[in-house]
């Protein structure tokens, strides 16, 4: 009689779920998550207040991340390869997961602030204080809600929190840039619901977009931003009133109405290309669509079964464009100018962003740390930060400056400023500064020095200008810009790509 007892509450163990496994499958999970990241802090709340850690790494390089509820139990995402997250990943309650784990070789995150670390600094960020150079990469970091710096020639880690985190600001910030005044840089916030500017020493400055504030009629569920050559910056909607929308506004970050209304789902990124731009969607069969530089639908650009859910893209020298494919198929994802599979790199999936360093490898980013990639064969080269849930990828130049207009502002040394965007398609703007009023001069040459187009040729006051130079009309390759002030000359290199 006894042993019936014992088997029949064993049963109804079974039957309420005290050893059953998440319902939920690890796939479903991750996009859940990367869809809506509201749920995620829902569940990292609910993991705090039970006294449950929100993440966990071990010194066997297995990581425990919060990610969801499910019968009223915090749903932790089990990774059990950082860098190819679909191979071996599963759902687990934490009754399921506390003996999997030595909490004396972990590295354990409650989330409250509190982080006991048993691995050694095993996955302490490595800095690298080699930073030099003229341009660097932002990228935004889900779990520490901040923004990290890296070389943009061979992904080091230079800074973790370039902009460090400022709650309520920062809460899921997906996606930084620089803007045109290159002092300050905003930062798409999926929970804020806000574009939130900072300067570049890290500091909140204030809302960017929409200027008042908080507004979900316009956005909600942000992901992806784009300033346009005009200056105004794209945003685009996943969810509210705007849903499936891209939201602009001016350059002030005032709301001048919606940019683009049909043919989007679930949008994530937004690539300017020479006479259109993509835009990638999570839902839906067009996976990448094609519209004019105003914003009127061309075509699908992809709608096949080699990208699942597309997210950051980045276009190459050639006109090929590489996308960060999220769910399966995943992993960098290439496609040609016009649309055509080409392969997959899958030594890192779940990705989230592509950018190509300098050395010739891929950069890319997925729920479990920044990893540097063979862009030859795809496989792993590095994993260069674990541990933590990073996003998109962009530039950051430190010494950008570009003026609204002309500028009579006061400056003490003449000077050329790199082009900025660089490598650039079609459009990019020329900066410099005039220490006293004199004749100026600015032209474009090809690399055989033949001369292609005049920008400037008059007298001009002191004081900082800004040029915009429209290669529409030029064919892909290195051009040279060459400045002439009162008798001194400098000229720089810059690369457009097609």
């Amino acid at each position: 009689m006894k042993t019936c007892k014992i088997f029949l509450f064993a049963i109804m163990l079974f039957a309420t779920g005290a050893y059953a496994s998440p319902k939920i499958s690890f796939h479903d999970l991750l996009a859940k998550s990367e869809i809506d990241p509201h749920s995620v802090i829902i569940s990292r709340e609910a993991a705090i207040k039970t006294g449950l850690p929100v993440n966990i790494i071990t010194s066997g390089r297995v990581m425990f991340d919060v990610k969801g509820i499910e019968n009223n139990k915090v749903v932790y995402a089990v990774f059990t390869d950082l860098a190819d997250v679909y191979n071996g990943g599963y759902t687990a309650f934490y009754d399921e997961i506390v003996s999997s784990f030595n909490p004396a070789q972990s590295r354990i995150d409650y989330g409250n602030g509190r982080i006991v670390d048993n691995t050694g600094g095993m996955f302490d960020p490595v800095i690298s204080s080699a930073r030099g150079g003229e341009k660097f990469l932002m990228i935004p970091d889900w779990t520490f809600d901040r923004v990290s710096l890296f070389s943009s020639v061979n992904g080091d880690l230079l800074d973790t929190a370039f902009i460090s985190h400022s709650n309520p600001q920062l809460q899921s910030p997906k996606h930084a840039q620089q803007l045109f005044d290159g002092r300050s840089i905003v930062v798409s916030d999926q929970i804020s619901d806000l574009v939130q500017k900072f300067d570049t020493a890290g500091s909140y400055v204030g809302f960017f977009a929409p200027v008042g504030g908080v507004n979900t009629a316009i956005l909600d569920n942000i992901r992806g931003i784009r300033f346009r050559p005009n200056r105004n910056l794209l945003v685009t909607v996943g969810s509210g009133t705007s849903q499936n929308t891209i939201q602009q506004f001016d350059e002030d970050g005032n709301h001048t109405g919606t940019f683009i209304t049909e043919n989007l789902s679930s949008p994530f990124d937004i690539l300017l290309r020479q006479g259109d731009m993509l835009i990638t969607n999570s839902g839906g069969t067009n996976k990448i669509t094609k519209f004019t530089l105003d914003g009127t639908f061309i075509s699908a650009f992809y709608s096949g079964s080699d990208i699942a859910f597309p997210q950051q893209m980045y276009q190459l020298a050639n006109g090929n464009v590489v996308v960060a494919g999220f769910s399966t198929p995943s992993g960098l994802i290439m496609f040609d100018s016009t649309g055509n599979y080409i392969r997959s790199l899958t030594g890192v999936t779940g990705c989230r962003s592509a950018y190509l360093l300098g050395n010739g490898n891929y950069l890319t980013t997925n729920g479990t740390g920044v990893h540097e990639v063979d862009s030859t064969t795809g496989a792993l080269v590095r994993t260069v930060v674990a541990g933590a849930n990073f996003q998109y990828i962009s530039e950051y130049i430190p010494d950008l400056f570009v003026s609204a207009g002309n500028s009579s502002e006061l400056v003490s040394d003449f000077r050329l400023h790199q082009n900025y965007p660089n490598p650039f398609n079609p459009v990019t703007a020329i900066n410099f500064d005039l220490p006293k009023s004199g004749n100026v001069t600015l032209k474009i040459y090809d690399q055989l020095g033949s001369e292609v187009a005049v920008l400037v040729n008059e007298f001009k006051v002191a004081g900082s200008y800004s040029v915009n130079f429209n290669a529409e009309d030029l064919a892909t390759g290195v051009y040279f810009y060459r400045l002439n002030f009162n008798g001194i000359s400098e000229a720089k290199k810059m690369l457009l790509v097609k």
